[in-house]
């Protein structure tokens, strides 16, 4: 059929999914399924049907509800088969209505997952017109998903609307919204619903504490932050391994190296196992004190306590090495990680490109970025912003700029960044035309240039005092 000139209308096609679908070939299906939208062919509704009913079949629930989702980015709206698919494959026994509420919240739930938050407030609208009291469930989902998008005027008015119809916020919803506003850096906010919480009754668990601790953590307020580990402790809150990994990350951030091995020494007592973040976290906060022979003793022995490296581990050991002025070390590391067939993502490879570029070695990371594709990576918009820069560094503009074309024909678009550094590259070369020519094409696709270019812009104005374009240009932008 798809050989067929032209090829056979949506309907024909469904017609020979269903009959495999009545054969019980439900992989098979959902494979010619796949195969019919890479022939860009616009789907309907009963083929995405037909594609829910088989992976509910293949009990693989979760990702019938992601091609719910697939069905409103499509623009179709999910019909009663599509809701009676799912919730015949999510029935329990309960009661018909509990089930049709199971079943529309999980769907929500997939939803806010997917972003699709517009789409899960019209679905959760839907579900109250017919006549369904949405649960404590489906409000926390909701709720998780506003948050995450930081839509907080929405995520309020529908705490509001919940306790109006009774539905009191329980744990996890206070949960939800400690750890969305530490997130967020808003701390004193959350300060607010953590009193709330207790003053409604509901206590404080170790999910809570956490959440707290993270976000005094990731503003360096590491005082506020013990304050919180000890308030913990003496209501009985015993930590976890993500309390102290937390803290220590904290500790390690600011260079207080000792205070971070107190805990782990206190974390070990206590009988929790590192996990590979805390190892991480270790081997980054050894590398950011000016220790990274010490955080390589740590990436060779983590393996005899259970855990291996992974890319964040091989990505933070590379960058201490390098960032450390001991280049000889990460690249004979690099390279046996390499012959070990460790799994190296772009971000590993990235580090390396930067430190071998910093470290005066571009024809080694000339020679490395060429061979990413032959190693199934593909460089990302930071990979080739880093290789601009390096040969920005040794004056080869030329081939920066037909890096900087390359990567735009492969599909990679520069960013501000890529455009800046680049500038930034010409003006230290006195390369001013070419300079005001980029300019103009950076400030075309919507960005503008950093303080480091306007710096470099206004000290050639002195340079080229005579030169009325440049003079005007300069005046222009400044």
């Amino acid at each position: 059929m798809v050989s067929m000139n032209p090829l056979p209308s949506v309907k024909d096609f469904t017609l020979l999914f269903s009959s495999i679908v009545k054969m019980k070939l439900y992989t098979a299906a959902i494979s010619l399924i796949k195969h019919l939208f890479s022939l860009r062919l616009k789907s309907d509704i009963y083929t995405l049907n037909i594609v829910v009913n088989c992976l509910c079949r293949l009990n693989h629930t979760p990702f019938a509800f992601s091609a719910v989702g697939m069905m409103f980015k499509f623009g179709l709206e999910p019909d009663v088969v599509t809701f009676n698919t799912i919730l015949r494959n999510t029935e329990t026994g309960n009661c018909k209505q509990s089930v049709d509420v199971a079943g529309y919240t999980a769907i929500v739930d997939s939803l806010c997952k997917d972003g699709l938050l517009s789409e899960a407030l019209s679905l959760f609208s839907e579900m109250i017109t017919k006549g369904l009291q949405p649960d404590t469930i489906t409000y926390n989902c909701l709720i998780h998903g506003l948050c995450t998008f930081s839509r907080w005027q929405e995520a309020a008015s529908l705490l509001s609307k919940r306790k109006q119809k009774g539905i009191m916020p329980d744990t996890h919803t206070f949960n939800i919204l400690v750890d969305a506003l530490c997130k967020e850096g808003k701390i004193l906010s959350a300060r607010a619903i953590l009193g709330q919480m207790v003053r409604m009754g509901e206590e404080p668990t170790v999910v809570t504490y956490n959440s707290m601790i993270a976000g005094y953590c990731f503003q360096n307020q590491m005082e506020e932050a013990m304050k919180v580990f000890v308030l913990m402790v003496h209501k009985g809150c015993l930590p976890d391994v993500n309390t102290y990994t937390s803290l220590i990350h904290g500790w390690c951030k600011i260079k207080r190296i000792n205070k971070a091995i107190y805990l782990l020494d206190e974390m070990i007592n206590n009988g929790l196992n590192l996990d590979v973040v805390t190892w991480n976290t270790l081997i980054y906060g050894f590398c950011k004190v000016g220790k990274p022979l010490t955080a390589k003793e740590l990436f060779f022995t983590m393996h005899k306590f259970g855990q291996y490296p992974d890319v964040f581990s091989c990505a933070i050991i590379l960058d201490g090495l390098f960032k450390c002025h001991l280049s000889s070390d990460a690249i004979s590391l690099f390279r046996e990680m390499e012959k070990n067939n460790l799994d190296l993502n772009i971000v590993t490879y990235s580090v390396v490109l930067r430190g071998m570029c910093h470290a005066g070695k571009l024809n080694d990371a000339l020679e490395l970025f060429s061979c990413l594709p032959a190693k199934g990576l593909k460089p990302d918009v930071y990979t080739y912003t880093i290789m601009i820069q390096g040969l920005c560094g040794e004056g080869l503009l030329i081939d920066a700029e037909e890096l900087l074309k390359n990567m735009e024909e492969h599909g990679c678009l520069p960013d501000s960044c890529t455009y800046n550094i680049f500038i930034q590259g010409l003006l230290r070369r006195n390369a001013v035309l070419k300079s005001i020519k980029y300019f103009q094409i950076m400030k075309d696709k919507g960005f503008a240039a950093d303080a480091t270019t306007m710096e470099l812009f206004v000290g050639c104005l002195s340079t080229h005092k005579g030169e009325n374009a440049f003079q005007e240009f300069v005046q222009k932008i400044v």
